[in-house]
């Protein structure tokens, strides 16, 4: 949310009243909705406290005029910020304790989200990004939804959009490709990993080309991989390594994996083992795991394949 003071100016016949009039820009209208609350309570209870505060610090009585707007070109979550030092972090929203991190130099996008004691030195860190605690970054680039655990190490590195860090990672001199997964406690040097890749938790690589869809175990490649992507919009849709193989509009399938093909289907009725079951639950999916439930939309969820080692995890 951005607040954009739009009039300060005394009061009419009232001098020593203070008219304020300001606007609160969010970017999506169920964000206007919760700001304003059931009949008006919330952006109520926003403005009794704003003008308490207000007439605590200037002394003087204060009018104060609000109005919720959705217009995502002015909202601050998707705008960048320059962030010089530390003591500017709490103009950008991307920070949820400005006061608990180190920053110099860098561009976040105001919808990134950055956890306390991080340190993070001439970065840019885009749209989606999530950094958590005790991170460390210098002179990197992260692209949209980059998840960099906590504990982490990155220098001089540039990680794709979609690419997961485990905790204790340390990334150094490395190019990293799209929707990557990169396992806890992984050393990383002078490296380029390709697309679609797995380095396992604990791997030591460096000066190291990896190709597409590789999975790293130890210090070498040991198997090539097949990923398969159930996109879940309005329709269902099963994707193979980028490419759409299944499509369905029905009210419920099931995500299976055939051993005997080491493959990955969808399919009306449970066969074989079963990944997850998807139903429809009003407009939206609803998609049943092993250990989780999701009402889900325009979101995706991927399996690893192995040539070799059949479906991982």
């Amino acid at each position: 949310m951005g607040i954009e003071v739009k009039e300060i100016r005394p009061g009419r016949g009232r001098p020593e009243l203070v008219y304020a009039r300001a606007e609160l820009v969010v970017h999506k209208e169920s964000l206007k909705a919760t700001l304003i609350g059931r009949e008006g309570s919330t952006i109520r209870e926003i403005g009794k406290r704003a003008r308490e505060l207000l007439e605590e610090r200037v002394g003087k009585p204060f009018y104060l005029d609000l109005t919720v707007v959705v217009d995502p070109k002015r909202s601050p979550t998707n705008r960048w910020f320059k962030v010089r030092d530390s003591s500017e972090a709490w103009l950008c929203p991307a920070f949820k304790h400005p006061h608990l991190v180190s920053v110099r130099e860098s561009r976040i996008r105001g919808n990134a989200r950055v956890a306390a004691f991080v340190e993070l030195e001439h970065v840019t860190v885009h749209g989606g990004a999530m950094i958590s605690n005790f991170s460390s970054i210098r002179r990197s680039v992260l692209h949209k939804r980059v998840s960099v655990s906590s504990h982490c190490e990155i220098e001089r590195s540039e990680l794709g959009p979609v690419t997961f860090v485990g905790d204790g990672a340390e990334i150094h001199g490395c190019k990293i490709e799209e929707r990557c997964f990169v396992g806890m406690n992984a050393r990383l040097s002078r490296c380029e990993i390709g697309r679609w890749s797995v380095v396992g938790a604990g791997a030591h690589i460096s000066d190291s080309r990896v190709p597409e869809r590789s999975l790293v175990v130890g210090n070498s490649i040991v198997d090539r991989l097949d990923v398969y992507t159930l996109v879940v919009g309005k329709r269902l849709k099963l994707e193979l390594n980028g490419g759409e193989i299944w499509s369905g509009q029905g009210e419920k399938y099931y995500v299976c994996y055939l051993p005997e093909d080491n493959r990955i289907t969808v399919r009306p009725e449970p066969t074989e083992r079963v990944l997850c079951e998807v139903r429809k639950a009003n407009d939206k999916w609803e998609v049943r795991g092993e250990g989780f439930v999701r009402t889900v939309r325009g979101s995706s969820l991927h399996w690893y394949v192995g040539h070799e080692r059949g479906l991982l995890g």
